[in-house]
């Protein structure tokens, strides 16, 4: 989960570095690093904290040099200290990586016997050891040489004072860009850290490795066949991935959320027209009419997204389907055969686990669709079908935009799968795409409720647990906004279904225990507003985000959002955009970093 960034040019190689970490920091943040090579000698500068804290520990300090490589580190090996920060060096190699090495502490055993001497905790610095062990005069030969000694996640970039005109990209496990300027080359793990500098990129494959000298750019195998790539234009600018006057990304991404919506959807319907007509949808997956059931996975909110893929699936397409949590694929063998279409969930599509579960899926002979929000990603690349949703780049962890994307492209499949097997009527996929029309603006109108959500947060800032519930399709939003809770306010908080929390929970519920109760139901009204006067019966402070077609819910709670009403399937999306502003203010109340939690990155490839 670690940022990494390389460079080769013409310019001042520490300032495009530390311009890259900071766009990298959403992947990493306990340490930083650069190494620069300078007047023929390898310089290393490492810090604790954020690329900012490195930016300001070579404030003033005097480095030349074209060529280095940076890194921003999520600690997986040792814990975070400068001897554990990135670069690794070792007999004037510098190397900077990310992803775990098989047989770590065995390969490191041989090493000292052999008399190599290793600083680190690390298993990153195996790299230089090895590399300068098979050294054959130049660094691609060497670097090729020292991955026959080594598996396992090896994307990572080198750089050497012995041979200062080379910069070796390894991609294997995770991902890795290179970028193609005027008379300079850039490497790094996502193209957002690229973008200030070129527009033009190629996403190495697993297995490849690229060459960047000051001549242009070389692609090969492991064993040092030529491999041909033709650069492919970045799709968004890099003004996209910047604040643009927002205090926060995290602030400025839950308010582009109806915008990622809009365009997912419209990226369906290649004639435009003022109504989206069933006649005109184009979902891009085939084969679906023996499909028996449909498995979706994912991890963290994309498992959450996969979640409402389920729920949606069957009450819409009515067809059997299961969810499956894709750490845990390995229990899920049986469930998996052919007749299967295996729902692989993952914004960036790098996600380790889930690239796992598509493996094993593909095995069993399932169809595997993507849906991710990374065209040139390793899930795209898996799957037999991509669905690309449109939320552009997301820079704070949280994901906001990139989840609201997610569920409108499960309802949309959930349409074509209907379709597909004849089981809804095309009067009724054109109902759920009108409400998928209308939805975008929906949600603009939720953002306005910004000013009172804050007041809400102010008041409850000082919470120690939270509590969101809902029935329904709700019930896996009430975990989304439990598990954003957790990561950007650092406050314990749990998504319950209203009709559980009698069962043990309620034993928690006492006068100013804070709730959220998602209430915008076309069915399940009745049984709501049963939960709502029993949580407050018991004392709970109660904010309630209803629908407008039962104003009675304002009578049933302490504060009440009201939203437009929505069908089922997609009502979720306009309670979750209320609990992402509540839950961004309540992170700023309690003065916690809310674009980089702590202990957490953006996305998760170990």
């Amino acid at each position: 989960m670690s940022g990494i960034a390389g460079y080769m040019g013409h310019r001042d190689a520490r300032k495009v570095l530390l311009d890259a970490l900071a766009r990298l920091e959403y992947r990493g943040y306990d340490s930083s690093g650069i190494s620069v090579i300078s007047d023929g000698e390898l310089k290393l500068f490492r810090s604790l904290g954020r690329p900012a804290d490195l930016a300001e520990k070579l404030r003033g300090k005097a480095i030349s040099g074209d060529v280095g490589i940076g890194h921003t580190r999520w600690a997986s090996h040792g814990s975070p200290s400068i001897r554990n920060a990135h670069p690794q060096v070792a007999h004037s190699i510098a190397v900077v990586h990310n992803g775990i090495i098989d047989d770590a502490v065995a390969i490191k055993e041989s090493l000292v016997a052999g008399g190599e001497r290793f600083k680190s905790q690390t298993d990153t610095e195996i790299l230089p050891h090895l590399i300068n062990i098979n050294w054959k005069g130049s660094l691609i030969e060497s670097v090729l040489s020292a991955l026959g000694h080594v598996g396992g996640g090896l994307t990572f970039c080198v750089i050497c004072s012995r041979d200062p005109g080379q910069l070796v990209a390894v991609c294997k496990g995770n991902p890795m860009v290179i970028g193609f300027g005027h008379g300079e080359y850039l490497a790094a793990s996502d193209a957002t850290a690229v973008a200030p500098y070129t527009d033009m990129i190629v996403h190495l494959r697993d297995g490849e490795v690229a060459l960047l000298t000051r001549e242009g750019a070389q692609f090969m195998d492991f064993s040092g066949g030529r491999i041909d790539h033709a650069p492919q234009k970045i799709s968004w600018n890099p003004v996209m991935a910047e604040k643009r006057g927002y205090r926060h990304f995290l602030l400025k991404e839950i308010v582009e959320s109806p915008r990622a919506v809009r365009d997912t959807v419209a990226g369906c319907f290649p004639q435009k027209s003022e109504r989206l007509l069933v006649e005109n949808f184009n979902f891009p997956c085939r084969g679906l009419e023996k499909i028996k059931k449909v498995i979706y996975a994912g991890s963290g909110s994309s498992y959450i997204a996969a979640n409402l893929g389920q729920w949606i699936c069957e009450s819409v397409a009515g067809v059997p389907s299961g969810r499956l949590i894709a750490s845990e694929h390995s229990f899920a063998r049986r469930i998996i055969e052919p007749n299967t279409l295996f729902v692989a969930v993952s914004q960036s599509g790098e996600t380790l686990d889930t690239l796992e579960s598509v493996r094993l899926a593909r095995k069993n002979g399932a169809r595997v669709l993507g849906i991710t929000n990374n065209p040139s990603s390793s899930l795209a690349r898996l799957s037999h079908d991509v669905f690309l949703i449109k939320a552009g780049p997301e820079i704070s962890v949280a994901s906001t935009k990139t989840f609201s994307a997610l569920v409108a492209a499960m309802a949309l499949l959930a349409v074509h799968i209907g379709r597909a097997r004849k089981t809804t009527t095309p009067e009724d996929q054109q109902k759920l795409l009108d409400a998928l029309l209308a939805l975008p603006g929906q949600m603009e109108m939720m953002v306005t409720y910004e000013p009172r959500l804050r007041q809400l947060a102010e008041r409850l800032a000082q919470s120690k647990s939270f509590f969101f519930i809902g029935r329904g399709l709700h019930y896996p939003a009430t975990m989304y906004a439990a598990l954003m809770m957790k990561e950007v306010a650092n406050i314990h908080a749990e998504g319950l279904v209203g009709g559980e929390m009698k069962h043990g929970t309620i034993s928690l519920v006492e006068k100013g225990t804070p709730v959220m109760y998602f209430a915008n139901h076309e069915t399940f009204m009745s049984e709501a507003l049963n939960d709502m006067d029993e949580l407050r019966a018991r004392g709970a402070s109660l904010i309630a985000a209803g629908s407008s077609a039962f104003p009675e819910a304002a009578a049933h709670c302490d504060e009440f959002i009201s939203a437009d009403p929505a069908p089922d399937p997609l009502a979720p999306v306009l309670a979750i955009v209320p609990a992402q502003l509540f839950i961004y203010y309540m992170g700023l109340y309690n003065k916690k970093d809310v674009d980089r939690p702590r202990n957490v990155a953006k996305s998760v490839t170990v």
